[in-house]
């Protein structure tokens, strides 16, 4: 009996030592939570699977917080055979640039708006429509039903895994020219928007010029008064230090922004039917985490902005502002899907 435990403690001590020479004794900075390594070693020394996922926000934005945890819950259910690590503040590129390395399969998983997937798929293109959901409620009743599940599978078209409906929240317009309350407010401000055709056909329709631009370039533009105002989440205003240079924010909520969490189609694939529905029920489940956290944050945010000096204008009448842009509706309803449009209308007048 001795012989047997000393040969089975042999091996067990030859198979580490090895393991730790392929590894060079190194320690990796990207690791979260654990001890990966121990983790590896339990798990019979499979291979790890080891995966990269992208976003454009900072490393305290709702993003990257849930993601984080995400991961760190992933490798932990999956023993260790799928690692996730998370970059932030557009490292590995813009939201489009991920979009399509994601499609060609050279990074694995992002977290984009809406938005810059109307240039692959029209698919998720209604949530660009102004007013479509006056408050977070309404948006979840919609993204949360078939109709959001039929989105995210529509996604496979392009090469693209949609695993669940994360969020951005409600975009909101900041200035350096004054309170904005209604939108004859904004004629003949320079306002910059995403590059979505929807979205600044909105601003003209509310008065505005509307023009999109690379958003590091925002701040030295709104500096320099080459535009006259933006259109944000409180989470990128806030932390960009927008406030300082558009200090006049109206708490308008005129696009809502769901952020699906996407991963590569081709990196799906490398992934066994066990881990995959595991990556799937925590996506769901940090869905969940993440809204919360926007919430949170949007609140925090908005109480250290107006103690640092911007005027925040709170209550306005949203629908003299959508009625202003029913002309987009119109324009932009065939594009959209009518049919789709009129399902969304069914779900919010339950």
């Amino acid at each position: 009996m001795r012989r047997t435990r000393l040969i089975a403690f042999t091996l067990a001590a030859i198979m580490v030592l090895g393991a730790t020479a392929c590894n060079g004794g190194s320690n990796d900075s990207n690791i979260h939570g654990g001890n990966r390594e121990e983790q590896a070693a339990l798990n019979d020394f499979e291979d790890v699977l080891e995966l990269k996922a992208g976003h454009v926000l900072t490393e305290d934005s709702p993003y990257h917080l849930a993601l984080m945890q995400w991961a760190d819950e992933v490798y932990e259910k999956t023993e260790g055979r799928v690692k996730i690590d998370v970059f932030a503040n557009s490292v590995l590129g813009n939201e489009r640039d991920m979009i399509e390395a994601l499609q060609i399969g050279t990074l694995d998983i992002t977290l984009p708006n809406s938005a810059p997937l109307g240039n692959f798929t029209d698919a998720l293109k209604v949530f660009d429509l102004p007013f479509l959901f006056m408050e977070p409620e309404e948006a979840y009743m919609v993204i949360d039903s078939e109709i959001g599940d039929n989105m995210l599978e529509a996604l496979d078209e392009i090469g693209l895994v949609g695993l669940s409906m994360w969020e951005n929240g409600f975009r909101h317009i900041a200035n350096n020219k004054g309170e904005v309350k209604t939108p004859d407010d904004l004629k003949g401000m320079k306002v910059r928007t995403m590059e979505a055709p929807i979205h600044m056909a909105a601003f003209r329709a509310w008065g505005a010029d509307a023009t999109s631009m690379a958003f590091g370039e925002v701040y030295t533009a709104l500096q320099q008064k080459t535009v006259d105002g933006l259109e944000n989440p409180f989470t990128p205003i806030y932390q960009n230090k927008l406030y300082e240079v558009a200090p006049y924010i109206t708490m308008t909520g005129h696009f809502y922004c769901p952020a699906p969490l996407l991963i590569s189609k081709t990196t799906w694939n490398k992934i066994s039917p066990d881990d995959q529905k595991v990556i799937r029920e925590l996506s769901d489940k940090y869905k969940e985490v993440e809204r919360q956290l926007c919430m949170e944050t949007d609140e925090e945010y908005k109480r250290k902005m107006i103690e640092e000096g911007a005027v925040v204008v709170e209550d306005i009448d949203k629908t003299i502002w959508r009625e202003a842009a029913l002309l987009v509706y119109d324009e932009y309803t065939e594009e959209i899907g009518g049919e789709l449009l009129k399902q969304i209308q069914e779900i919010l007048a339950e």
